[in-house]
């Protein structure tokens, strides 16, 4: 891989990863305050774990996009 597509991978994983953690954490903390809702708090986890790749996804094609722009970059 050329450098800067190995940049972007890595930006784009450690974007994702950061994005997975934080849904991971607001997923748990509304589902244990707000019973009411009925959701289990075992749900965080597989919502963390789809973010990661619509995450990873979204940033590389954005970084392609950036890249593909005519003009500084």
């Amino acid at each position: 891989m050329e450098p800067t597509l190995s940049r972007d991978f890595l930006l784009s994983a450690g974007l994702a990863v950061i994005a997975s953690g934080a849904v991971y954490v607001l997923a748990y903390f509304l589902f244990a305050i707000h019973e009411e809702v009925g959701i289990s708090t075992d749900a965080a986890l597989p919502l963390a774990l789809w973010t990661f790749p619509v995450v990873f996804l979204a940033s590389m094609v954005g970084c392609f996009v950036r890249k593909g722009r005519p003009g500084p970059r």
